[in-house]
């Protein structure tokens, strides 16, 4: 069986208009001066994938006054990243992480990190508060690698706007 492929059945585009979503890249809280309050981001590089997984675990019960209903609370909330990531070569984020994870004194005395995850277009961004779990290379090239980063989030997910990072 024939196809016919006609050029009216494909849509039409304005020069220069990009068409494949929005860009999200992902920083670091790192540097001279870099505190939880005065963040220092530091870029690690572009996401490929990123899903952020937002769960709770309820306490329920049941009685014969709720209709046998369940009736519940909230107990636990928690979050998880996973994100692949694409950057320059041994870039200061990069190692920063790794460094979190291979230095015992690091990881004891700061006990987390926090990254920002920001579009682009934007400037709204999720600023985690995280513990690496995993930190993989899945592609590496001459210059630019792509790592899995898989994290459990610590503390309240915040969305903010007008992201800003210091020039460099």
């Amino acid at each position: 069986m024939a196809i016919t492929i006609a050029k009216e059945n494909y849509p039409s585009f304005a020069s220069g208009v990009g068409v494949s979503g929005k860009r999200q890249v992902l920083y670091v809280n790192y540097g001279e001066g870099a505190t939880k309050d005065t963040p220092v981001w530091t870029l690690l590089g572009g996401l490929e994938t990123n899903t952020l997984s937002i769960s709770a675990d309820t306490s329920t019960v049941q009685t014969k006054e709720s209709g046998y209903w369940a009736e519940g609370t909230v107990t636990n909330k928690s979050y998880e990243l996973s994100a692949d990531v694409i950057m320059k070569r041994d870039n200061a984020a990069q190692q920063a992480i790794e460094e979190f994870l291979l230095d015992d004194a690091i990881t004891a005395e700061k006990g987390a990190l926090n990254i920002a995850v920001v579009d682009l277009d934007t400037k709204e961004y999720l600023s985690l508060v995280v513990v690496p779990k995993s930190w993989e290379i899945t592609a590496d090239g001459k210059d630019m690698i792509k790592k899995k980063l898989s994290a459990t989030g610590v503390g309240e997910p915040k969305k903010m706007t007008g992201f800003i990072a210091a020039a460099g």
